[in-house]
């Protein structure tokens, strides 16, 4: 019971951190050079978030962390290396699951839906970085595992602070999202 338990923390905290970072790049992405109206783009990050949250933020957390076993990348490599690691693994990744999720969020025009996926697959040559250190960064303030990449201002806070930390990113994940989303309707 323990270990589902570890899981299923692990689970909610990955895919809090990667919809608190990607969620407003892609809203930005998909409202502007993708065309798409609000309310597709919400129904994207709504659909988005969704299915991060029944297990595709598992999915991508734990292909990560296969990936970076199978090419060798410990806690030791250089910042360099986990960057290039993470903006590939968030390429390949996105190519791969972007269209069908796009369909699925309702969009039907082709140029939108291959606009929407290059446009995710090159953000996501920005957005892995910052996606990977997400994870990472909110695998050590909720006290999962600790985290090599945080500078030691940030490893040394408590860990009370480093949950409101967690958080606050959260809440002003959300506060983006229903500020571009009030901008536009």
């Amino acid at each position: 019971m323990k270990k589902l338990f570890d899981a299923l923390k692990y689970h909610f905290i990955d895919s809090t951190a990667i919809i608190t970072v990607t969620n407003p790049m892609y809203t930005a992405l998909e409202m502007g050079p993708a065309g798409m109206s609000s309310e597709t783009s919400m129904h994207a990050r709504i659909l988005g978030s969704v299915l991060t949250y029944v297990g595709f933020g598992s999915i991508y957390a734990q292909g990560r962390d296969l990936s970076k076993r199978m090419f060798g990348i410990t806690e030791s490599a250089s910042e360099r290396v986990k960057i290039l690691h993470d903006t590939l693994y968030n390429f390949v990744y996105l190519s791969a699951l972007q269209p069908p999720f796009y369909y699925a969020a309702g969009s039907r025009n082709i140029k939108e839906i291959a606009i929407g996926t290059a446009g995710s697959a090159l953000m996501g040559l920005f957005s892995g970085p910052v996606a990977g250190y997400a994870v990472d960064s909110f695998r050590d303030f909720t006290g999962l595992k600790e985290s090599e990449r945080l500078p030691n201002f940030i490893k040394n806070q408590s860990p009370k602070t480093k949950k409101y930390a967690a958080a606050l990113l959260t809440a002003a994940s959300v506060g983006a999202l229903a500020t571009v989303y009030s901008l536009t309707r």
